[in-house]
C-alpha cells in the first residue's frame, strides 16, 4: 500500500488499487494479447509500464488542454458556420436575395439532407485514413463554401451552398468524438464529450455579439452586413483548418511529420501512459488502431438493439433545435427588440446550456448514472418550449422562455453519446456514432417545418409539437435503463450495467 512518500502505483484499470490484487478480466485480456503483432505495433505500447497517479493527471490535464481544448476551438467554428444563417437573418438578407421563410425552410432541409449523405461514407473515410488527416481537409472546404455565401443573389445560391456547407460537415462529429476516445478512457469521456459538444453553447455566447460587429459593418467597402459575417467567419474556418492538419497528431504517442520534423505536445513517457491505460481498459482498442470499418461491423451495428435507444432519444429531443437555431433571433426580434439586442440577447440561452452540459457531464461521471442525467435535460428543454408556448403574452416571459429551451436542448446528448460508445463494442463505434448524430441531423427535416407564419411569434404549434417529442425522449431513455438494469446484454469490450444509481463497465 502506498505510503506518505510514495505515489500510489497505478494498475492497469489506472486507479490506486495494490498491483497485488486479483487481475481483473480486463487486465486478463491485455496480458492474454501482450504479445500480439497489432498491439507490438501500437506506438506508445509497453506491456510493462507502470506509473503513479500524479504522473497520470498530469498526462490527461495536458491532453485536456493541447488536445481536446484544440478540438473544442475546431467545433465553435463548426458552429459559426451552421448557424450564421440564422444571425444573418437579423439583417437585410431576406430582402437582398429575394428569399421567403419557406425558401430558408428549404435551405435547412438540404443541409440536412447534405449532411445526412455523408455522415456514414464520412466517417468510414475518417476511420481508414486518421480523423486528423481527413476532417481538417474537409472543415477547409465547408469554410470555403461558408465565404462564397457572399455570392449568393438568389434562393438557388443559398440552396446549393447550404447544401454543401451540410455534406462537408458530415462525418465530422462522430470522427473527432472517436478521435477524442484514444485519449480517454471510457469512465471519462461523459465530460470530455460534453465539453465538446459545449461548443454548441460556446458559439452560441460568442456568435451574437461576434454577429453585432459584423453586421454593424453594413456598407462598409460595398459589402452588406451579412456578406462580412459570411466572408470573415468562412475565412477563419478555413485556415484554423490547415492549423488543424499540421498540429493534429495521429496518437499520444505518434505526432505528425513534415520535411523529416515532428513536434509532441507529450513526453514519451506521457504518451505511453496515455496509450496503455486506455488499450487495458479495452483491449478491442487495438483493433481500431489500424482496421478499416467492414461491411459485417456496418451490418452488426445496424443489428444491435442497443443503438436504437440512444439514437431514437437523439431524434424525439432534438426537433427543438433547428427553430430554435435558425430563429430565435429573429423570434426575440419579433417581440420588439432590437436588431443589435436581439443577437445579443440570443447569447444568453447559450451562456445557460454551456453551465447545465458541464454540470450534468460532470455529475454523471461523478456518480457513474447516465438515464437520470439524460432524462433531466431533456425535461429542461420540454419545460422551456411549453413555457414559451403558453405562458400570458409578455415578450420577457416569452424571451425567458427561450432561455429555459436553449439552456435544455442539447445538454444531455453529450452524456447519451458516451453511454452509447460504452455500450457497443470498438468496431462498432464509428457507425454507431455515426447513426446518432445522423439521428440528430435528420430531427432537421420535420423540425425545420415545426415555424410557419401563421402562429408568430409565439409559434406555439410547433414548439408544442416539439416539446412533447422531447418528453417522450425522456420516458424512452429511462425505459432503455430500465432494460439495461434487467438484462445481461452486453459485448466482449463494455456494456453498461446501471444498478443502484451508476454504470459500470463489465
Amino acid at each position: 500500500m502506498a505510503n506518505a512518500t510514495t505515489p500510489p502505483v497505478l494498475n492497469s484499470l489506472g486507479n490506486g488499487d495494490p498491483p497485488s490484487r486479483i487481475p481483473s478480466n480486463d487486465e486478463k485480456n491485455i496480458t492474454s494479447i501482450d504479445d500480439s503483432a497489432e498491439l507490438l505495433n501500437i506506438p506508445g505500447y509497453d506491456a510493462q509500464l507502470i506509473w503513479d497517479m500524479k504522473e497520470e493527471r498530469a498526462a490527461i490535464r495536458k491532453a485536456d488542454f493541447t488536445i481536446l481544448g484544440f478540438i473544442i476551438f475546431l467545433f465553435v467554428f463548426m458552429q459559426f458556420d451552421r448557424t450564421n444563417l440564422s444571425n444573418a437573418l437579423t439583417g437585410t438578407i431576406r430582402k437582398d436575395i429575394n428569399i421567403t421563410t419557406a425558401d430558408i425552410n428549404t435551405s435547412t432541409t438540404l443541409f440536412t439532407l447534405g449532411f445526412v449523405l455523408t455522415e456514414i461514407p464520412f466517417n468510414i473515410i475518417s476511420k481508414r485514413l486518421g480523423p486528423e488527416n481527413f476532417l481538417p481537409i474537409t472543415m477547409f472546404f465547408w469554410g470555403v463554401c461558408t465565404w462564397a455565401q457572399v455570392f449568393m443573389h438568389d434562393r438557388r445560391g443559398l440552396w446549393a451552398l447550404r447544401f454543401f456547407i451540410g455534406a462537408l460537415e458530415g462525418g465530422y462529429i462522430p470522427g473527432m468524438a472517436l478521435y477524442i476516445k484514444g485519449f480517454y478512457t471510457n469512465r471519462e469521456l461523459g465530460l470530455r464529450f460534453a465539453a465538446f459538444w459545449s461548443s454548441n453553447a460556446v458559439a452560441g455566447c460568442i456568435a451574437g455579439p461576434l454577429a453585432l460587429g459584423l453586421l454593424s459593418l453594413d456598407g462598409k467597402h460595398g459589402m452588406k452586413g451579412w456578406k462580412w459575417l459570411f466572408a470573415v467567419e468562412g475565412a477563419l474556418t478555413s485556415f484554423l483548418a490547415i492549423i488543424a492538419f499540421f498540429y493534429m497528431p495521429h496518437s499520444a504517442a505518434r505526432p505528425k511529420s513534415f520535411l523529416g520534423h515532428s513536434f509532441n505536445v507529450f513526453t514519451p513517457r506521457q504518451a505511453s501512459i496515455l496509450t496503455m491505460r486506455t488499450l487495458r481498459e479495452d483491449p478491442s482498442k487495438a483493433r481500431g488502431y489500424h482496421a478499416a470499418v467492414s461491411a459485417q461491423d456496418i451490418k452488426d451495428t445496424f443489428l444491435d438493439w442497443r443503438v436504437y435507444g440512444h439514437i431514437i432519444t437523439a431524434f424525439l429531443s432534438m426537433l427543438m433545435i433547428t427553430p430554435m437555431n435558425t430563429y430565435a433571433p429573429s423570434i426575440i426580434q419579433s417581440l420588439g427588440f432590437t436588431q443589435y439586442a436581439a443577437n445579443g440577447m440570443n447569447s444568453v440561452g447559450s451562456a445557460v446550456s454551456l453551465i447545465l452540459v458541464l454540470s450534468l457531464a460532470f455529475n454523471s461521471d461523478r456518480v457513474r448514472e447516465r438515464g437520470f442525467h439524460i432524462a433531466f435535460g431533456f425535461c429542461v428543454g420540454v419545460v422551456g418550449l411549453f413555457w414559451i408556448s403558453y405562458v400570458p403574452y409578455n415578450k420577457w416571459l416569452i424571451y425567458t422562455g427561450i432561455v429555459i429551451t436553449q439552456g435544455g436542448q442539447g445538454s444531455a446528448q453529450a452524456i447519451n453519446a458516451a453511454w452509447l460508445s460504452t455500450v457497443v463494442e470498438d468496431r462498432k463505434r464509428p457507425i454507431a456514432l455515426a447513426m446518432y448524430v445522423m439521428a440528430i441531423q435528420i430531427a432537421n427535416f420535420p423540425g425545420s417545418q415545426l415555424i410557419r407564419v401563421q402562429d408568430a411569434p409565439r409559434y406555439a404549434f410547433g414548439f408544442t409539437i416539439a416539446g412533447s417529442c422531447c418528453a417522450a425522449a425522456a420516458v424512452v431513455i429511462l425505459v432503455w435503463k430500465y432494460i439495461y438494469n434487467v438484462t445481461s446484454q452486453g459485448s466482449e469490450t463494455g456494456t453498461v450495467k446501471e444498478e443502484g444509481g451508476s454504470f459500470e463497465v463489465v
